[in-house]
């Protein structure tokens, strides 16, 4: 038996359950998935890592005049902090924070849309801005799923910018409403740390096995939801792969990497790149699952490569009469890591229709998954992945589309960003200390 959907749908429901990043949970995900492999006589390792586990403390947002209301907020993780009493000020609204608007948020608190990313928080931080908040959910949520915001944390500059998140109600409210004046406070120990795990499976390959394909699925979930849909189900699509080639061994190495932590920021995917970037180069290609399996959804493959690469995936699903949509980007998931580790790579998912299953609350679960659909995605990916492993010569040209390329350089500033912070942190932490014993 190779791949199985009796047993792929058994090992889902096993591990459909909370496993948010740096908890006890994530780690029992991760040794299940350990246990998994090893069953098959497969050899897997699990490898640990550092990641940010910042602790708020307090996080509020009321207005104070004309009329006194408090709003349902969480912080943003590492994002600043303010004192015990808060900032009293302005509140502005930034829309999407063109540079018109931010010619009037000194000594402001800014509501925007969407993520605040390193660069708008720079140019908020220069302008003057004192704090940020961002907007989260739909006008239609019910209270339950309204009530569920999904933490996140910044990086790069964001540290000196106290930021919430809000639900896009009342933030609907609060624009309608005018407030003069408002105030947040946000307390966190911003430099708590955590333990994150990936799992890594291999199985090597004969006569090319120095060459290698990289699979690869996120395995966390993020708070109050089961994760099913995201990831489980892209988790369960490696581990079928893996016993496939378990019982028919690959020319070339073919290795499975379920990542920790990538709910808040692909830490897991980037961390595995770091720690194995010596092999980085015999990597031919990784291919990611992130949410397979919808019972009411369609077939999508993001290629982080070249043009030819993702003509070539389109081509082959053609052949096979399968509807799969191609495009040439990168993902928010951890194919990205590798393509900026320098590996081509791509994401297949199944994605749900507009009003059809949710990610990121309680409502993913099992319910609206299906066993046949969940084959839709994993019999395509695993006769692709076939061809790459077994060919004489390797079908994936080591290059990118410059839309790719454009698209990585930024990401990877962002990230230096964050590591010249740390880097400067650091710096400055053993001066202090220098200092204090000098005294001493």
């Amino acid at each position: 038996m190779s791949v199985c959907k009796e047993r792929a749908w058994k090992t889902l429901e096993e591990l459909s359950f909370i496993r948010v990043a740096g908890t006890q949970e994530e780690l029992k995900a991760a040794q299940y998935l350990k246990n998994e492999c090893e069953k098959a006589g497969i050899n897997a390792e699990i490898e640990e890592f550092e990641i940010d586990m910042p602790v708020i403390s307090k996080a509020t947002f009321e207005v104070l005049e004309p009329y006194k209301k408090e709003y349902h907020v969480i912080g943003i993780g590492k994002s600043g902090t303010t004192d015990e009493n808060g900032i009293e000020t302005e509140l502005v609204y930034i829309e999407n924070a063109v540079d018109v608007h931010l010619n009037h948020v000194k000594g402001k608190i800014c509501l925007l849309h969407g993520r605040l990313n390193p660069e708008l928080s720079e140019k908020l931080i220069k302008a003057g801005a004192v704090g940020t908040i961002s907007i989260a959910g739909s006008f239609y949520d019910e209270k339950s799923i309204a009530d569920e915001l999904r933490p996140r944390n910044t990086f790069g500059k964001g540290g000196q910018l106290p930021g919430l998140v809000m639900h896009i109600s009342d933030a609907e409210e609060l624009v309608r409403s005018h407030p003069a004046k408002v105030r947040m406070v946000l307390l966190q120990d911003a430099e708590k740390k955590g333990i994150s795990h990936n799992v890594v499976a291999t199985i090597e390959g004969s006569d090319l096995k120095d060459e290698i394909l990289t699979l690869s699925a996120h395995y966390d979930s993020v708070p109050y939801s089961k994760g099913a849909w995201d990831n489980a189900t892209g988790s369960i699509t490696v581990l079928e792969m893996m016993h496939y080639f378990a019982k028919h061994q690959p020319r070339r190495t073919v290795k499975a990497v379920w990542c920790g932590s990538e709910e808040i920021g692909l830490v897991g995917s980037r961390k595995y790149c770091e720690t194995h970037k010596d092999e980085m180069d015999k990597t031919i290609f990784n291919i990611n699952f992130d949410m397979t399996g919808v019972t009411l959804g369609h077939e999508i493959c993001c290629v982080s490569a070249s043009n030819d690469v993702m003509h070539a995936i389109e081509y082959l699903a053609k052949l096979e009469n399968n509807a799969l949509e191609c495009k040439l980007d990168t993902y928010s998931s951890d194919s990205t890591s590798f393509a900026g580790a320098g590996v081509p790579a791509c994401t297949f998912a199944r994605l749900a229709p507009m009003g059809g299953a949710q990610i990121h609350n309680h409502y993913d679960t099992m319910e609206h998954l299906d066993p046949d659909s969940f084959m839709i995605t994993l019999n395509f990916a695993l006769h692709f992945a076939k061809q790459l492993v077994n060919t004489t010569t390797n079908l994936i040209p080591r290059k990118f589309d410059e839309v790719i390329t454009k698209k990585l350089e930024e990401r990877k500033k962002w990230f230096s960003e964050e590591k010249d912070e740390k880097k400067k942190e650091s710096e400055e932490n053993k001066d202090e200390k220098t200092k204090e014993e000098e005294k001493k």
